[in-house]
């Protein structure tokens, strides 16, 4: 059948659309004068348009490449799909947030399940947000590929619209291709070491260790040991930053090397970056991925970094800047204590004041920075894992810190403009009222 005829005959009886060389197939709802253009080969693969209960929706159906789009894991595709309507965005719209993804299991792609998220459209006035309509999103994984299933509503549904929209996503795509072994495969496992490890070392690699939610890899024998030291790590994470578990969630992959110097030249590799540059690092979070070397597994490095992964494969929040990422980081993996003089610096208004911080492109690289009284990049850490605790632990506001965590995690990093209009969102107030708050704080503290 020509594209043409099968867009007719979908025209008429909004009869499933099947694309084959991704395994899936859509069926359209029920819409009253619908027009639909269809293209499988195409990154947009379908649109139709018509009246879903009186609503004027548009239906798309888009096929992500994953070497242009790389997500592991369905709901990562909604932040994508929200980072691209804010990045083309006319000036008068307001940004786009989805609300946290629901997991249909089981549901569509090669993971066994499919994220199923909403946003409201709205347009600014003033400062404020005006909605005009609504944007449905069902996301999953296909080989090589994420789709997305969106529905752009011209209004704001009424609650039985929107119930018969969420009914339809719910069973709108049907999967019939291959899956996803979530603890991975032992091609996969072959594969990614000899991609990844330093030549010198590829041919020698201890047997890879699966845990709940990890997969060890390299040449240390202690993998055993770091396993148990990882699944702790995680587990005090998910306290502090909860996410939800998803069973057939992909094992996040961990590097252990025997030694500093196989693990900088793996860093050098994979970063780009020359072997000195490496020596800097004790272990990085990168992608889906955590490296370092078997030295001190109660080394305060690993919840560190396995925060950032965690950030980034679980709670899919990247966003807000150096200064939000490696304060939540920081906040694991110090105490109280280890914060008191950056707190002084704060009491006595002598820190870098959030309006600037927030700005910082790296706190690693921020020496010469406004901080006084000790090593600049390191206060700079102590300062944002001490704005966590005031967020988490003061009375100001508590309640609000997952919602913060939320909203500032998705906005644009260092976007000072985004920032603010996150924070009022959340707290009312925007940068200079936290500061504010933020200072009376640790002068109590």
């Amino acid at each position: 059948m020509t594209l043409a005829a099968l867009a007719l005959a979908l025209l008429a009886a909004q009869a499933p659309a099947p694309f084959e060389r991704h395994g899936l197939t859509l069926q359209l709802p029920e819409l009253a004068g619908v027009s639909v253009q269809m293209d499988p080969t195409e990154q947009l693969a379908l649109s139709a348009r018509g009246k879903f209960h009186e609503l004027d929706v548009k239906v798309q159906l888009w096929f992500l490449a994953a070497r242009q789009f790389p997500a592991s894991e369905p709901d990562e595709l909604v932040r994508i799909v929200e980072d691209n309507q804010n990045g083309a965005a006319k000036a008068d719209r307001a940004p786009l947030y989805f609300a946290s993804p629901r997991i249909l299991s089981p549901g569509p792609g090669l993971t066994g399940y499919a994220a199923l998220a909403q946003g409201e459209l709205a347009r600014l006035v003033a400062t404020s947000r005006e909605a005009d309509g609504r944007i449905y999103v069902l996301t999953g994984l296909v080989p090589g590929f994420g789709f997305v299933v969106e529905v752009d509503c011209e209004a704001v549904p009424n609650a039985a619209q929107h119930s018969a929209l969420v009914a339809w996503l719910e069973r709108a795509a049907t999967y019939s291709g291959e899956k996803r072994d979530p603890k991975w495969t032992k091609a996969e496992i072959e594969a990614r070491w000899k991609s990844d490890a330093p030549a010198k070392i590829v041919d020698d690699s201890e047997a890879p260790i699966r845990t709940a939610h990890y997969l060890i890899l390299g040449n240390s024998s202690g993998g055993k040991a770091f396993a148990k030291k990882m699944e702790e790590c995680y587990t005090a994470i998910q306290k502090v930053y909860p996410f939800p578990e998803v069973p057939g969630r992909r094992l996040m992959p961990v590097f252990l090397f025997q030694t500093d110097d196989q693990y900088f030249e793996f860093y050098s590799k994979i970063a780009g970056i020359s072997l000195d540059a490496s020596k800097k690092s004790k272990g990085h979070a990168w992608r889906d991925y955590y490296a370092t070397w078997y030295e001190a597994p109660n080394d305060p490095v690993h919840i560190h970094e396995a925060t950032h992964q965690i950030f980034a494969n679980r709670l899919f929040l990247t966003g807000g800047g150096s200064w939000f990422q490696e304060g939540v980081a920081e906040y694991m993996s110090t105490k109280p204590a280890d914060r008191a003089e950056v707190a002084r610096l704060v009491k006595k208004e002598r820190h870098t004041k959030l309006a600037e911080f927030v700005k910082i492109e790296s706190l690693l690289m921020s020496a010469g920075e406004d901080v006084k009284g000790g090593d600049e990049a390191g206060d700079h850490y102590k300062l944002a894992s001490l704005l966590v605790e005031f967020l988490r632990e003061s009375k100001w506001k508590p309640a609000k810190f997952q919602d913060y965590l939320h909203a500032v995690g998705r906005v644009p990093r260092s976007d000072s403009a985004a920032i603010e209009r996150a924070l009022h969102d959340v707290y009312g107030v925007g940068i200079d009222g936290l500061e504010s708050a933020w200072v009376a704080w640790a002068q109590r503290r």
